[in-house]
């Protein structure tokens, strides 16, 4: 079963132990080598299973860190399968982790304990297929490789269904959009494309057929072997009537992981993201909240909230109130690290959180972002913001929550003195 890895070794562990042998039975990894990188792959890119090395010994800043990050790394992934990597067995810590693998784990045992995961992940998306409907009789594409005719395919296939023939070995880029990919199991480089095709993104849930007859079962026995990501095995001998109902069926479940997939991710994406502003909602903040119950240090919150947003809304209508939010939020992501949490706290309210950092570069961009807000003119309307900041520096003893409680009183103060400033917890 090939997977896409990603290994994120902020640790700088010697992985080349795990990574040769994953490149040998054709695996796609992905390296992170910090925390920014992590998030940006996870969030924009297909992971199948995450590797995070953990680290040798723990001081008691650095294991908050540490917690910090694995607490969004987590939300972020989903489903998907965190393993830890250790180069002995000694103390780990106490986090969600799926598994922990040794760094000298043996090649049969790695490919096993990484397929156990991810095949409970893809049942995850199997069990939710047969609530979905789809049309059967679609057009669809079927894409072949090395043979020199189709003619074990029933000819009622071909009804509905366009059939490329690719008898040499193409560059992958260049293969055009298809429901179903057949390779002649018998050439050379059979297995190669079928890993190749299996690690696209774009293919990830599409099937993959071998074809097979009398003189290749040796190769059909070595690719079960391998477990490169096929998804089913045919004799060309074999009756056409049967060879159709299999395809069809293959392409039938295609389609409808189609159907559920985009649901599924516009559900996720709803479920977290504000819709008017584009940053996080309030219910997923309460959910990081959640994961950030122990003190904090070096850290930050910041509270803004828009001046006189009431006004403006009732003089301007809702639309160009919403425009003014999006505004807000845009420019407060343009000054903040990819790193910070940001979200939409209330009405015209935003909160951001914000790890690793000192007061003075707070204050900064804080000061920044009710400056650049408010020195021009948002069409007709004056945009300012009032801003309340508290710090929690090492030694304190202050939590997220009553950060966020100072944060908001010191915010409130802005207000009641006119707005458009910053107050900043002393």
């Amino acid at each position: 079963m090939v997977a896409r890895v990603l290994i994120i070794n902020e640790n700088k562990l010697d992985v080349s132990p795990i990574t040769s042998k994953l490149q040998e039975l054709y695996y796609s990894i992905l390296f992170a080598k910090s925390i920014e990188d992590a998030l940006r792959i996870v969030g924009t890119q297909l992971v199948d299973v995450v590797f995070l090395s953990l680290p040798k010994n723990i001081s008691e800043k650095s294991s908050k860190l540490f917690f910090n990050f694995f607490s969004v790394l987590r939300q972020l992934c989903g489903v998907i399968p965190i393993m830890g990597l250790v180069e002995s067995d000694e103390q780990v810590p106490s986090i969600e982790l799926e598994d922990i693998l040794r760094l000298d784990i043996n090649k049969a045992d790695l490919v096993r304990r990484i397929a156990t995961f991810v095949q409970i992940k893809n049942q995850f998306d199997d069990s939710l297929l047969n609530s979905m409907f789809l049309d059967e009789h679609n057009p669809q594409k079927i894409i072949t490789f090395f043979h020199n005719n189709i003619d074990f395919l029933h000819k009622s296939i071909l009804e509905n269904t366009e059939v490329v023939m690719l008898r040499a070995w193409p560059v992958i880029d260049n293969i055009t959009d298809s429901d179903l990919f057949i390779i002649n199991i018998s050439h050379t480089q059979a297995n190669e494309c079928c890993a190749n095709l299996r690690l696209r993104k774009m293919n990830k849930h599409k099937p993959i057929v071998f074809t097979f007859d009398q003189y290749s079962q040796e190769k059909v026995n070595w690719a079960i072997e391998l477990a490169i990501g096929f998804t089913d095995i045919i004799n060309i001998n074999e009756n056409p009537l049967i060879t159709k109902c299999r395809i069809n069926s293959l392409i039938k479940y295609k389609k409808l992981y189609d159907v559920f997939s985009k649901k599924l991710k516009k559900s996720l994406y709803l479920s977290e993201i504000d819709s008017t502003t584009g940053v996080y909602n309030r219910s997923f903040f309460d959910d990081f909240l959640k994961n950030k119950e122990h003190k904090m240090e070096n850290s930050a919150v910041i509270m803004l909230d828009i001046d006189k947003f009431k006004m403006i809304n009732d003089k301007f209508g809702h639309s160009f109130a919403d425009s003014m939010l999006k505004y807000v939020s845009d420019m407060i992501k343009r000054y903040i690290r990819s790193t910070d949490v940001v979200a939409r706290y209330g009405g015209d309210e935003f909160i951001i959180v914000m790890d690793n950092i000192n007061k003075s570069i707070v204050e900064e961009i804080a000061y920044r972002i009710q400056r650049k807000i408010g020195e021009s003119l948002f069409y007709d309307a004056q945009c300012t913001v009032s801003i309340g900041v508290c710090c929690m520096e090492s030694g304190g003893k202050t939590s997220l929550r009553e950060a966020i409680s100072i944060a908001d009183k010191f915010m409130y103060i802005v207000k009641q003195s006119g707005g458009n400033s910053v107050n900043v917890c002393q």
